[in-house]
Formats: C-alpha cells, structure tokens, sequence
C-alpha cells in the first residue's frame, strides 16, 4: 500500500470539506487506513480553508510542513500560501481562478511560482471556468480530484462510488460528469 499526503486548501463555498470527505471514504472503500484534518475558521466569511488527508497513514491526522505528497488548490493564492506544506517534487493541482482578499488584488503568475518552488509537477488551469461549462461551479472540488487522481493511489471506481455516498443525490450525476472530465486534463 502506498503512503500519501494530500493537503486541499482554498476558500469558503469552494467545497474542501466535501472533497476531504470524498478522498477519505474512497480510501475506506477500498480498505486503505486514512486519517483526515480540516481547519476552517472562518470559512462562512470567505475565509481560508485547509483540509489534510493522509492516505496509508497510522500516525497522526496533520501532515508535517515540508511533507505533502499533493497540493490542490482550489484558489492560487491559498495553493502559494499552503506550497510550504508541499514537499520537494510534490504535485500541485492549481486553479487560476482568484477570489482575491477584499481590497486587494495579485497576480496568479506570481501565485504560481512560489508553488513551483515546491512542485515537482504542476497541473494549472481555469478549473473554475470548467466547472461552469459543466454545468455549475459547484463541481470545482470534483473536477479538480479528478484531475488529481492519476498521480493518487485510489481507483476511480472508488472515488465515484465515495461520490455516491457523500454528494446529495440530486448532484451525483453532475459530480460523476466533473470527475471523468477532471480525469481527462493532462499535465501542463
């Protein structure tokens, strides 16, 4: 069984604890140990939020700075501030999309180069965009794991089916859709 460290960061209402909860059951799904974290103090206010996932873990739930196997970020500026968790040669799966602090703006290239700092491999796009063209901006969370997968020891059949047991069934359909185009974007 292979060991990883998957930290997901961004902002309120971008769905972290969801995707959290959707790694954690596929690895009880296929019977992997997991052990979860999620930080998210102010998140109803648009507030950062931070969720560890330690795939083949029996140790503590907080992944160690300088340790993670894998960043996604659903926001640039939360994948530059959570990149020190990154570990040399991680893998970073970065939107573009920016929900910018109030009354202050950046640049997402300047975002992108402190993670690069860190990651060996990294996967940047517009996920926001795509998940619109989707059909809702609420499968962010979904199309960005799927982008992630290839690199996580989980099989897809397992996140599909950890998505049937924690997306409300309204929304599984839609989800499904998001994960198999996630699955589809290529390294950049």
């Amino acid at each position: 069984m292979k060991k990883c460290d998957v930290l997901i960061a961004g902002v309120g209402g971008q769905g972290i604890l969801l995707c959290s909860n959707i790694l954690g059951t596929a690895c009880i799904i296929e019977g992997m140990p997991v052990k979860g974290a999620e930080v998210h103090g102010m998140a109803q206010r648009g507030g950062s939020v931070e969720a560890h996932v330690r795939i083949g873990c029996f140790y503590g739930p907080m992944i160690p700075r300088g340790s993670a196997d894998m960043l996604i970020a659903a926001e640039p500026l939360e994948g530059a501030r959570f990149s020190g968790w990154l570990k040399k040669g991680g893998i970073a799966v970065v939107n573009t999309a920016q929900i910018p602090p109030v009354g202050q703006t950046y640049k997402t290239e300047d975002m992108a180069e402190i993670i690069k700092e860190s990651a060996g491999n990294i996967i940047t796009r517009d996920f926001t965009e795509e998940a619109i063209k989707l059909g809702s901006i609420q499968t962010l969370n979904v199309l960005m794991l799927g982008a992630a997968l290839k690199f996580l020891p989980l099989k897809k059949e397992s996140i599909a089916a950890a998505i049937g047991k924690t997306v409300k069934k309204d929304f599984i359909e839609l989800n499904a859709a998001a994960l198999n185009r996630g699955i589809s974007i290529t390294l950049q």
